[in-house]
């Protein structure tokens, strides 16, 4: 399996009243962009074509296979901090497929740094391979 780029947003500097903030909801609105990035000559490793509707509070759709063959593929994830949430309950599991989890654990694990109090429960594959771990690159 090859190993592609992860182009995340970096964090905002924390105020002191962030944490009184994500207890009272008002992080539901934040959305975290992330884009994976496979290069010419890396092998994409699903066959996107379909997608996955979450019907959490707002439904929203997320790719589940990536075209083959291209000359550069870019997947570009853009979520709130509740549907991250929810589909990182998913796609970090040892029944997701592997190209799932090679981009969505450093997500989780980014994440898991940036807003402990909402993903620090959040368990994941632990045996999956970290040198398959995508590569995580935080951009503003």
């Amino acid at each position: 399996m090859s190993k592609p780029m992860l182009l995340i947003q970096r964090f905002q500097e924390k105020q002191e009243s962030d944490e009184e903030k994500q207890y009272a909801g008002e992080f539901n609105d934040l959305e975290i962009i992330a884009i994976a990035i496979y290069g010419k000559d890396v092998e994409v490793p699903l066959p996107v074509v379909t997608q996955r509707v979450f019907d959490g509070e707002i439904k929203f759709k997320f790719p589940t296979e990536i075209t083959a063959g291209a000359a550069k593929t870019r997947l570009v994830y853009r979520y709130t901090l509740p549907q991250w949430l929810e589909l990182l309950e998913i796609t970090t599991l040892p029944v997701s497929p592997a190209g799932l989890k090679q981009i969505m654990i450093p997500v989780l694990l980014y994440l898991k740094k940036g807003y402990p109090d909402i993903f620090s429960d959040v368990e994941y594959d632990v045996n999956f391979d970290p040198d398959q771990y995508a590569e995580i690159i935080p951009v503003q």
